[in-house]
């Protein structure tokens, strides 16, 4: 049973799935099978999601905060939304009313911990002002000058001092933010995130990810994620801007004023070139450059408090979301496809359980399927099928 959960939980479909179980194990069952297995393993791993929410957030007030075995030096938090295809439950053969949907999906880091006494890289990196670097992330960034400023050359080796991952577990889900962020307190609890020593929160601009962080995890150092501030800054750089070298020219000051926590500088440029364009009408578009930097002014306003990224640095915080969107990467590699498809309702839950768990250091996945009655080796399991007993 945990060869061929496993299988279904990292190959892309179930039918290849079938055909590495019987290639590598020599276990023979068709992906039809495997199917129906997942869907069953997923629907018990999300009822005992829900029973361990529920026993978290039943318990008398105020709530003990659970101690980790071993001292947790940093504990990181991320959550970010992603997208699978579905199709309507009991249609028959074939893909009907098909629809995306958004998932919910959380990341639980303990990381190692270390503070310094100054900014231990007080200056932009240089793979925020190389072009080359920049294409695949920033969009609009067209690559004329190879030449990386020499301001952001840094020929002494620095400090590094972003956190290292010394464990991980993972969550998804499809219900809404409501219910995902009484289940990411309940794995924070049980992970011992809260006794931590050092906490934080990373998350984009998305105003559901800060509702989470201020009802579930107050204690932790709220951070937006410096790369989707950059984003809004260039997008802004664009919108103001008469041609590529202009917007780009534009853009580096602002990233290292922001990526220097001088976000009062940005906003006053900004302030500035929404004066001289105007204010965006009620029905412009959604590409208005007037309403692209009044948009970027509102980012920027709304989030302030979450980018003081010299303090973050100096206290060993990570400031980036790049392990979520990793996660996130390595979920939608099983999930989402524009072939794709999911049954709304337990079958669209049930992979997101499997694969989660498959990705946790936690060796739930393992636990679960060891623990559950069906295992012949629980200690409630029958010496041998009710029907066998009767016969004998």
């Amino acid at each position: 049973m945990e060869r061929a959960i496993t299988a279904s939980a990292y190959a892309p479909s179930y039918e290849l799935a079938s055909k590495l179980l019987l290639i590598v194990g020599e276990i023979e069952i068709a992906g039809r099978q495997l199917n129906k297995l997942t869907a069953k393993i997923g629907s018990e791993l999300t009822a005992a999601r829900d029973v361990r929410t529920d026993e978290y957030f039943n318990q008398p007030l105020p709530r003990q905060a659970r101690a980790a075995q071993t001292p947790i030096a940093l504990a990181s938090v991320s959550c970010d939304g992603g997208r699978m295809q579905t199709r309507r439950e009991g249609g028959g053969i074939g893909v009907h009313d098909p629809h995306w949907r958004e998932t919910k999906n959380a990341l639980f880091l303990r990381m190692n911990g270390v503070c310094f006494p100054e900014d231990p890289h007080p200056k932009l990196p240089a793979c925020f002002a190389d072009r080359r670097r920049m294409k695949e992330l920033l969009v609009g960034v067209h690559v004329e000058s190879t030449a990386v400023p020499e301001a952001h050359q840094l020929p002494e080796k620095l400090p590094d001092w972003r956190p290292q991952v010394l464990f991980r577990t993972c969550l998804s889900s499809l219900v809404g933010s409501d219910d995902f962020g009484r289940m990411m307190a309940a794995e924070a609890d049980a992970r011992g995130f809260y006794r931590a020593q050092k906490q934080s929160y990373v998350a984009d601009g998305l105003a559901y990810n800060w509702t989470i962080q201020e009802r579930y995890f107050p204690t932790f150092t709220p951070i937006l994620d410096f790369v989707h501030a950059i984003e809004h800054l260039y997008a802004a750089a664009r919108a103001v801007s008469q041609n590529d070298e202009a917007a780009w020219q534009r853009y580096v000051p602002w990233a290292e004023a922001c990526w220097q926590g001088d976000i009062g500088r940005v906003l006053v440029e900004l302030r500035e070139h929404q004066q001289r364009i105007g204010p965006p009408p009620p029905d412009c578009e959604a590409t208005d450059p007037r309403k692209t930097v009044a948009e970027t002014i509102g980012y920027l306003e709304n989030n302030a408090r979450r980018m003081n990224y010299p303090q973050y640095r100096r206290d060993g915080l990570p400031i980036t979301s790049a392990h979520m969107e990793s996660f996130v990467k390595e979920l939608n590699y099983r999930v989402k496809s524009t072939e794709k498809f999911w049954n709304d309702g337990a079958s669209g839950e049930s992979i997101l359980q499997i694969r989660a768990a498959s990705l946790s250091d936690d060796d739930r996945l393992t636990k679960h399927l060891q623990s559950r009655p069906g295992n012949p080796f629980h200690p409630n399991a029958r010496a041998m099928p009710p029907s066998l007993a009767g016969a004998a």
